[in-house]
């Protein structure tokens, strides 16, 4: 034990010193590749060819949905992540960090630089989040976002939550936030820097219904999440849920309890209790950490599917509505424009916050007729507006947007939350 301490040591200090030098020796060669890109990306798109894709490496699962939404509409698109969450499976992205390299301590520092050479001579437009980078984790990653767009590579940024979680910017879920996650408030600092980094350098970016530190965005779209609707689709006809009322059976509110204090499952808890004291029938299913094969099964087996009751809606309620099962959330909180631009789309999400949880999931309960209206209503609003259809429709303007300078779509367009000037005095 006395040894083994002290051989940790220095391989920290040894790392230390090696990733700088490896930097220093491979800089030249990113340069020069990056100059060979700009060439070839800019014959490609004088030719008129259409944009690849590449989406990474942050490996959340919107990057697969949204990556298959654009190879169903001819684009050449892959996902390239650095890890996998337990959650997720590695085949459901195309490409690892791991594969370009051999396994082994002495191939670690090279293994990005590798990965963000594919980048330059396989991609046109790069895809990511707020902390995305293929050169995040190395000594260079202050000079990605730059090589990129000297590349002539177009670069389009939306957030998915903690990348842009900065503290004051917050909102209704501060609190709850760094209760869950006590690293905002010690990180945001960096988190802002690295915003208003892509504030600077993004071709596009894309205001989704995420709060947060956003002090530039060119276009607002709150349906950007996709969803495979074959995938996540109603149960084959079976068992009749529909007439369950918690009186003559029972029914299930499927609730997926990670992030317990910004979605409000405690609240959920009490609330499912006191119900069932009151006497009706009503089970709650919590589904934390487990696969999304179980986590489709649980959704198809419930009757209601709720959400989060502090603010918006997220991946969970459009996976409930894509099922056909009516949702409840907190639309209430959100963004007045945000939440006026849903409702006009016709979302059917039944507003539920803390202090009207209870009233709003008993009536649910108790009205089966209501909860297959919803469910089917909801149904519709994911093949109009999630569906692979639809999001690669809006994508497909927005690539077209950055790589051949073609139009956005009158719906994009926000002439009021373009802030770049405010992010370019603040960089």
């Amino acid at each position: 034990m006395s040894r083994a301490v002290p051989r940790v040591g220095v391989l920290l200090r040894a790392r230390r010193l090696v990733h700088p030098l490896v930097a220093i020796a491979v800089l030249p060669l990113l340069l020069a590749a990056t100059a060979a890109a700009r060439v070839r990306t800019s014959l490609r798109r004088l030719r008129g060819a259409r944009a690849r894709l590449v989406w990474g490496p942050v490996p959340i699962i919107n990057i697969k949905y949204w990556s298959e939404a654009m190879r169903l509409r001819g684009y050449e698109s892959h996902t390239c992540v650095n890890q996998v969450m337990a959650i997720n499976e590695r085949a459901d992205f195309d490409r690892h960090y791991d594969e370009f390299l051999p396994e082994g301590i002495a191939f670690d520092p090279l293994r990005a630089y590798v990965v963000f050479l594919w980048v330059l001579a396989s991609a046109d437009v790069y895809l990511c989040y707020f902390d995305g980078g293929f050169l995040a984790n190395t000594p260079l990653r202050g000079l990605e976002l730059p090589l990129l767009r000297a590349a002539g590579k177009r670069i389009i940024v939306s957030p998915y939550g903690s990348d842009i979680a900065v503290p004051g910017h917050l909102g209704l879920l501060e609190q709850a936030l760094l209760r869950d996650y006590p690293g905002i408030a010690a990180n945001g600092k960096r988190v802002r820097r690295r915003v208003l980094s892509f504030a600077r350098w993004a071709s596009l970016i894309v205001r989704n219904y995420q709060f947060g530190f956003l002090p530039r965005w060119d276009v607002t779209w709150p349906t950007e999440l996709a969803i495979d609707a074959e995938l996540w689709r109603p149960a084959p006809p079976g068992d009749d849920v529909s007439d369950r009322d918690g009186r003559s059976g029972e029914v299930i509110v499927v609730h997926a309890s990670n992030h317990r204090h910004i979605k409000g499952t405690d609240a959920l808890i009490t609330t499912v209790d006191a119900l069932r004291e009151e006497g009706l029938r009503v089970r709650l299913e919590l589904i934390e950490k487990r696969p999304n094969a179980e986590v489709r099964a649980a959704v198809e087996g419930g009757d209601v599917v709720a959400d989060q009751f502090l603010i918006g809606y997220a991946l969970f309620a459009i996976e409930g509505m894509a099922a056909g099962k009516p949702v409840l959330s907190a639309l209430s909180g959100m963004a007045p424009d945000l939440r006026e631009n849903l409702l006009q789309r016709g979302l059917p999400i039944v507003d539920a916050d803390l202090s009207t949880l209870k009233a709003r999931l008993r009536e649910l309960i108790e009205n089966p007729q209501r909860r297959k209206e919803l469910g089917e209503a909801g149904r519709r609003f994911v093949l109009e507006h999630h569906s692979y259809e639809a999001v690669g429709a809006v994508f497909a303007a927005i690539i077209d947007h950055t790589w051949h300078g073609a139009p956005l779509p009158s719906e994009l367009i926000d002439t009021g939350g373009s802030l770049t000037e405010r992010a370019t005095a603040e960089a």
